[in-house]
């Protein structure tokens, strides 16, 4: 009867072992003996059998077999070939092991549809709307079994308000075989909202016809927790934010608080209560600046956006405020590069309030004397225009492993700040179509560069002018140097004022009756030639500058046509005066 048994088990195509409680094979059919070229004289372990081929702990499964566990299945790859080894727990001193050949192609169908029904996601098969196949994730979701949902209508899941938008997305893919992201909400058994995070794409089924998986993630959870921390940090920001506010208001009381305090020391000096009556004014204007912003901060930013400002006038017009705001110690440059005007979006206290943050972040950064810069440029790209504006300080520089963190909420290094200005900056930017960066080395400075839409542009027209029609400041404090070049230059027609200093300047500005170029040495012994250019170009907007210096390197720091390096010849001089002015 035994013989006749094993002639049988002989004849399966499905190898058979049997192996005793040491692991010893006591009996394996032809078919296994094919498979492991077996010989079982000399008395082989399934440890040593399958650790030839596979992890050793494969062939060592006896203990993890139990009458409550009878069964494990592993796969074996043996040179092109694929099995499925299955060992059963027959009693404690017995395990059976099947090996069978397995068609590869099947065998992966058949994982993935096991991985299917595993995975931790929701997965619908959809042929003409209807529900051809669900994993197990999306029954225990939904509430329902496989057999109430098989052959109904998706849609009759989906939230009622998005049926339209998701049977359009669903069109879409079918027609144009592509994979599509979207969210969906379906409705499970208790008639609760369940928000998908999915994705769609198209297959085919076994008649080649056209099927849809659709999968997702469910975030609904997520969601209403994402909402609850809006909640919160909404308030933990607007909390910081009112501190920011707080002390921004305080700076401006101080100011008027100064103000007063002029005013009342020079009662017997009208010119003078005029100019600090005239700087409390734009000071206040400034604290009108903050309650907008409060008031913006809590409404939607569409307003502003509509709005335009003319950016160099403003400038012009609020350049005392905010060099007193830098003080006296920093100076601030302004290059508008030939423009008279220019249009952008954002109304005046918008752009107030954005200079006044790069001004107090940059006077932080000076130690001691300083210079701030905004430097106006145009460009297109894309056939739109664009203002481009520098804003460049001389200050300490930021380092490089914060870069990407100063526009990001509640980041600062300073003690007494909210972390919200450059953040609110940038937000505000971004809301009137534009962007900022911002380039920064350690020591040297940092340039912040805001780019926005350029509404309406006009430059100003540079005319041709005769020597006779031209009038230069000459500031050089050299006499020698100084005469022998006002005698030169007059020589040729130019109408010359000559100065030894920046302070000789600043005393006799008024007498100054017209500017079209200033000439001055690029260090002056108590000014910087830089400063007095921006000093002259306040009373006279259109002036041009040519510095004269000994230092090479200051080649590197200004444009090569406003430098001539000493020592030069006259003809070089002349040259240099024409290229500039025409």
């Amino acid at each position: 009867m035994e013989l006749k048994f094993e002639k049988i088990l002989d004849r399966l195509d499905t190898g058979v072992v049997v192996v005793e409680k040491n692991y010893f094979i006591i009996y394996a059919n032809r078919k296994a003996k094919e498979i492991f070229d077996l010989d079982l004289s000399s008395g082989i372990t399934c440890y040593s059998l399958f650790y030839q081929y596979s992890d050793p702990c494969s062939g060592c499964v006896k203990e993890f077999l139990t009458p409550e566990k009878p069964r494990i299945k592993l796969t074996l790859s043996l040179g092109e070939k694929t099995y499925l080894i299955e060992y059963s727990y027959l009693s404690e001193n017995l395990i059976l092991i099947f090996i069978k050949d397995v068609d590869e192609e099947s065998y992966y169908k058949s994982l993935y549809f096991n991985l299917l029904e595993k995975l931790p996601i929701s997965v619908f098969l959809l042929k003409k709307g209807k529900i051809k196949y669900l994993n197990s994730f999306s029954e225990k979701l939904l509430g329902y079994k496989k057999q109430e949902l098989l052959g109904k209508s998706f849609m009759d899941l989906v939230y009622p308000e998005e049926k339209f938008g998701i049977e359009k997305t669903f069109n879409v893919v079918l027609i144009d075989e592509k994979e599509e992201d979207f969210m969906f909400s379906l409705v499970d058994k208790e008639g609760k909202t369940r928000t998908y995070l999915g994705r769609c794409f198209v297959t085919k089924d076994l008649d080649k016809e056209k099927m849809l998986v659709v999968s997702g993630v469910e975030v609904t959870e997520f969601l209403g927790f994402k909402q609850k921390m809006d909640v919160v940090h909404k308030t933990q920001s607007f909390g910081n934010f009112l501190r920011g506010l707080v002390h921004d208001f305080n700076n401006v009381l101080q100011q008027v608080k100064d103000y007063l305090k002029q005013m009342e020391s020079d009662l017997n000096n009208p010119q003078r209560i005029e100019k600090y009556l005239t700087l409390t004014e734009k000071t206040l204007s400034s604290w009108i600046d903050l309650n907008k912003l409060l008031l913006d901060y809590t409404k939607e930013f569409k307003e502003i956006e509509k709005k335009r400002t003319e950016i160099i006038g403003f400038l012009k017009n609020n350049l005392e405020l905010f060099q007193f705001i830098a003080g006296s110690d920093i100076f601030i440059q302004l290059d508008f590069n030939y423009l008279s005007s220019a249009w952008i979006p954002g109304d005046e206290s918008f752009w107030r309030y954005i200079f006044l943050n790069f001004i107090s972040n940059a006077k932080d950064a000076i130690d001691g004397e300083g210079t701030i810069s905004f430097i106006f440029r145009t460009k297109k790209e894309e056939g739109k225009k664009y203002l481009t504006i520098f804003i460049k300080d001389t200050g300490c520089g930021i380092p490089e492993e914060y870069l990407d963190k100063i526009f990001k909420p509640f980041f600062t290094t300073k003690e007494k700040s909210s972390g919200l200005g450059l953040f609110l900056v940038k937000n505000h930017i971004t809301n009137i179509g534009g962007k900022i960066e911002v380039e920064s080395e350690v020591g040297r400075g940092t340039t912040f560069k805001i780019f926005v839409p350029l509404v309406e542009v006009k430059k100003i027209e540079k005319e041709r002018r005769k020597p006779e029609e031209t009038f230069i400041v000459l500031v050089e404090d050299e006499e020698e140097i100084r005469e022998n070049l006002k005698k030169i230059l007059e020589s040729e027609g130019y109408k010359v004022y000559t100065f030894s200093s920046g302070k000789d300047v600043k005393e006799n500005l008024s007498k100054i009756e017209k500017a079209d170029l200033l000439i001055s040495d690029l260090h002056l012994p108590d000014i910087k030639g830089g400063e007095l250019y921006q000093m002259l170009k306040q009373k006279f907007p259109n002036i041009d500058v040519i510095f004269l210096t000994g230092d090479i390197f200051a080649l590197a720091e200004l444009p090569s046509n406003r430098v001539i390096l000493k020592p030069f010849s006259i003809t070089d001089l002349f040259s240099k005066i024409k290229e500039v002015l025409q």
